[in-house]
C-alpha cells in the first residue's frame, strides 16, 4: 500500500512538471552564473543553449568571450534583445606595439653649372686700330687688356698702309696745349678735332705691346715730311712718363727726337727735366720730353699760325732747318 501511494506522488510531481514546461523551449537556461569563471566553465561545457544567433560585433558582442561574433548584416532593429544581470568584466585590451616612422628625408639634387668664363660674356674688342678690319679712318673703341678699361682711339687704316693711333693731332690752333700734368696724363681735346691722346694710354699701349711711331709734318709753305722710329715706348706715371725706347730713325722730316731718349715729361706744372737751369716746359711753353741739353723738338708749343722763325711755338728744328712754326703735325703709333 505505501508503495503504491509514492508511486503516485511520484507521477503527480512528473505530471506537474510536463505542464509547466515551454512549449518553445526543449533546453534549460541557467541564468544564475556569478562571475566570469562560472560562465567561461559553462561555455565550454556548452551549458547555454539559446534559441538566437550568435551575437553580433556591435551588440554587446566580446569576441574574447563568443568566438565566432561577426560583423552585423541587419539593422539593429531586427536583432532580439536580451538583458543580463550578471555583470561581465571586459577582457584586457591588447597592447599594441606602436613603430615609430622616421619622416622621409627629401633629397634635392642641384645640378652642377659651371659658370661661363668672364671673358667669354664680353664683346671681342679690338686691341689696337691694326685689329680693326675696316680701311676707313675714323674714331674706335679698343681695349688694351682685360685689366684696363675700353677707350675710344682715332685710328688712321688709310694712309701708310693703316693700323695706326694717333696719339696728337694740330692743324688749326682750335685747342689750348699749354696743359699741366694732370691734362697731359688724362689727356684732352676732341678726337674729331684737335686732341692730346694722354700719357696713360700711350703708356698702357706701347708698354702691352711693341709699337713704333711716325710724325708727320707740314709748314705754312705746304712742305710735307715725316719722321718714322721703329720701337717707340712710354713708362709709367712713377717712372714720369719716361720716353723708354725710341728705335731707329727713318724718314724725310729729319731726325729731331732721337736725342730726347730716356727723358722724362715735364709741362708746366711739373719739371722733370734733370740739371736743367730752365724749365723748358714754361720757357717754349710746350709740354715735352725736354731734358736738360739742346732742344730740336716742341710739337706741343702754342699754335702760332707765323712764317717767321718763333721759339714759342710748335715746330721740328730740322724740318727745313730752324724754329719754324708748324700749320700741321700728327703724331701716331701702330702695333709691331
Amino acid at each position: 500500500m505505501k508503495l503504491s501511494i509514492c508511486f503516485l506522488l511520484i507521477c503527480a510531481a512528473l505530471g506537474a512538471g510536463a505542464t509547466n514546461k515551454s512549449p518553445e523551449h526543449t533546453d534549460t537556461i541557467q541564468e544564475t552564473p556569478t562571475s566570469e569563471a562560472n560562465l567561461g566553465q559553462m561555455l565550454n561545457q556548452k551549458q547555454i543553449h539559446s534559441p538566437y544567433k550568435p551575437l553580433k560585433q556591435g551588440w554587446l558582442c566580446f569576441n574574447t568571450l563568443i568566438p565566432d561574433c561577426q560583423t552585423p548584416t541587419s539593422s539593429p532593429a531586427q536583432q532580439p534583445s536580451i538583458t543580463t544581470t550578471t555583470p561581465i568584466t571586459p577582457s584586457t585590451p591588447t597592447t599594441t606595439q606602436s613603430t615609430t616612422i622616421a619622416p622621409r628625408t627629401t633629397t634635392t639634387i642641384t645640378p652642377t653649372i659651371k659658370p661661363i668664363p668672364a671673358t667669354t660674356l664680353k664683346p671681342t674688342l679690338p686691341s689696337s686700330c691694326k685689329e680693326i678690319s675696316s680701311k676707313t679712318s675714323g674714331v674706335y673703341l679698343i681695349s688694351v687688356n682685360n685689366n684696363s678699361a675700353p677707350f675710344n682711339v682715332y685710328c688712321e687704316q688709310e694712309k701708310y698702309e693703316g693700323g695706326w693711333i694717333v696719339m696728337q693731332h694740330r692743324f688749326d690752333g682750335s685747342v689750348d696745349f699749354y696743359r699741366n700734368w694732370t691734362e697731359y696724363r688724362d689727356g684732352f681735346g676732341n678726337l674729331a678735332t684737335e686732341f692730346w691722346l694722354g700719357l696713360e694710354r700711350i703708356h698702357q699701349l706701347t708698354s702691352a705691346r711693341k709699337h713704333e711711331l711716325i710724325v708727320e709734318m707740314t709748314d705754312f709753305e705746304g712742305n710735307h715730311g715725316f719722321a718714322r722710329y721703329n720701337a717707340f715706348q712710354v713708362g709709367s706715371e712713377s717712372e714720369k712718363y719716361e720716353l723708354t725706347s725710341l728705335g731707329s730713325y727713318s724718314g724725310t722730316a729729319g731726325d729731331s727726337f732721337s736725342h730726347r731718349n730716356r727723358n722724362k715729361f715735364s709741362t708746366k706744372d711739373r719739371n722733370n727735366e734733370g740739371k736743367s737751369v730752365y724749365h723748358y716746359a714754361v720757357l717754349y711753353k710746350g709740354a715735352w720730353w725736354h731734358g736738360s741739353g739742346a732742344i730740336y723738338s716742341n710739337l706741343n708749343g702754342p699754335y702760332t699760325a707765323k712764317k717767321t722763325s718763333d721759339l714759342k711755338s710748335n715746330w721740328w728744328f730740322r724740318f727745313k732747318t730752324g724754329y719754324n712754326p708748324l700749320a700741321f703735325t700728327r703724331m701716331m703709333i701702330r702695333e709691331l
